[in-house]
């Protein structure tokens, strides 16, 4: 590191101290910073993320502090010259770092929807411009190379991100909480189980797909209260977030709403009213279940890259999470849609070829058949579970929590799981442990699991107000995954020949 990189950092460090005092004792005067960081961003050609944002960070509190009234219009202003700065300071940058370098842009425009009211229509009307304004500037580089890919080449960020991320929720008590507390405050719609990676040096290239997938909510949330019936409502909404996936077009926004939709409930709790959340959700179960996603990533199977990997079997997880959403709600012709998308979809696929590599499974004619996802989990954990690496640590840990989960019981005039049925070579070994020919998933599901054909509680609305899937997500005992594995590597029980197809839905 020469002596002038050393020379900023230190001055950076001692402004962010300094800073943080100034606010706390109740000045405004920060015009000292203000000159001071203008002059250094002058001599650079592309400024690293962590000084345009503590420059951005002061002049937005400056203008804050010296606007004479506080209303709708002024803040509108405040928030366009914070975007209009950081797109000036990024021209020569990556389109990753353009889109990292627009957290705090974000961060202020749901600050306004809090202050001024979610549902007031002037209000949702400017945000939106915004976002709008903000997605249309990151779309015109989705072709870049460095974008799809996630490339992150701002390294010093994560020495300074929690100190920043004060300097941004200052007016907000972000100079006496806590990191945890404060990055709460700085990314107000997602999850602390999302953003708790931001804050270390291996979890900041996920900080493009924190950000888009912040602006995709967001837009999502004001589409809410448009006076539309619920039926064309949901469909014009499916429509515009199918368009906005595959216009967003990152492997890293995918994975975090992925994530996010793994969590028991979507953290727009500010937002949107409990039955707006649920509606919601089945939006973007729609949506990222049934969309073909070969425009993400088409055969990765012999690929070195990790990460669509680890989006493919984070999809997996969602996949099987929606039937459940769906059919908690008694909605039969959804899952339908869900597990029919499933079973034709590339994604299982390649999962099943990359699965089948790694575990030294040579299968030419292709004899694995698995049209669920339930099947098709329990299938990989077997194989995690004979010394076959398939999942990463946090992947794991969602595959397992998926299996512990309370179980629907899909009855007899529905579908029957022991249908599937998942063939390998026989005798086939893998690791330590031999897989028979057949081997097949049955008897796995108790009288503990929930019935579909019991509790019905929503009528003839499935996705009425009366509906709640946190019911369905209460976590149930270690004793049916250990059943489960019992069952599945010791197959005494009847087997189903392969190519059965699984029982036909009820005729609508």
């Amino acid at each position: 590191m020469n002596s002038v990189v050393q020379n900023q950092e230190l001055m950076l460090k001692e402004s962010i101290k300094h800073f943080l005092e100034l606010h706390k004792n109740g000045s405004s005067d920060f015009s000292f910073f203000e000159t001071i960081f203008f002059r250094l961003i002058q001599t650079m050609l592309d400024p690293p993320v962590e000084i345009t944002w503590f420059y951005s960070a002061v002049t937005f509190h400056a203008a804050k502090s010296s606007s004479q009234k506080e209303d709708l219009s002024t803040r509108i202003l405040i928030v366009k010259d914070l975007m209009n700065l950081h797109i000036s300071c990024s021209n020569l940058s990556s389109t990753s770092k353009k889109i990292v370098l627009l957290a705090p842009v974000v961060y202020e425009l749901y600050n306004i929807l809090y202050d001024f009211g979610k549902n007031e229509l002037s209000v949702k009307y400017e945000v939106s411009k915004l976002l709008e304004n903000i997605t249309n500037h990151i779309t015109l580089f989705t072709g870049i190379q460095d974008y799809g890919k996630g490339i992150v080449e701002f390294e010093n960020m994560a020495v300074y991100f929690e100190d920043l991320v004060r300097v941004w929720t200052a007016d907000r008590g972000g100079g006496s909480r806590s990191i945890g507390e404060n990055l709460t405050v700085f990314f107000p719609v997602l999850s602390d189980c999302i953003w708790r990676g931001v804050n270390s040096r291996h979890g900041m290239q996920e900080f493009v797909g924190i950000v888009l997938c912040e602006v995709f909510l967001l837009k999502l949330c004001l589409s809410f209260g448009s006076g539309q019936c619920k039926e064309d409502f949901l469909k014009d909404t499916k429509i515009h977030t199918v368009r906005m996936i595959k216009a967003l077009l990152n492997c890293f926004f995918v994975d975090i709403l992925f994530k996010t939709l793994l969590e028991p409930s979507l953290p727009v709790k500010t937002l949107l009213c409990s039955t707006d959340e649920i509606l919601l959700r089945k939006v973007l179960y729609d949506a990222v279940v049934l969309i073909d996603y070969s425009f993400y990533f088409g055969r990765w199977s012999h690929s070195p890259d990790n990460q669509p990997k680890k989006v493919a079997l984070l999809w997996l997880l969602v996949a099987d999470k929606a039937i459940r959403f769906a059919l908690s709600a008694n909605d039969f012709a959804t899952a339908r849609s869900y597990i029919n998308a499933f079973g034709e979809s590339q994604i299982v696929t390649e999962i099943i070829k990359w699965a089948k590599l790694q575990a030294g499974i040579e299968d030419p004619i292709n004899r694995l058949h698995i049209q669920h996802p339930q099947v098709l989990i329990a299938w990989l954990l077997i194989l995690e579970g004979n010394g076959i690496r398939i999942f990463d640590e946090e992947t794991l840990v969602l595959a397992n929590k998926s299996m512990l989960a309370p179980r629907i019981n899909f009855a007899p005039n529905f579908i029957n799981l022991s249908s599937h049925v998942v063939d390998v070579n026989e005798g086939q070994e893998i690791g330590d442990a031999v897989v028979n020919n057949g081997l097949e998933i049955d008897a796995v599901f108790t009288s503990e699991d929930v019935d579909v054909n019991e509790g019905r509680r929503i009528g003839d609305d499935p996705w009425g107000t009366a509906h709640n899937f946190a019911n369905v997500e209460a976590e149930s005992s270690k004793k049916r995954k250990e059943a489960f594995f019992s069952d599945v590597n010791d197959p005494q029980s009847k087997h189903v020949k392969h190519g059965d197809s699984p029982r036909s839905f009820p005729a609508e």
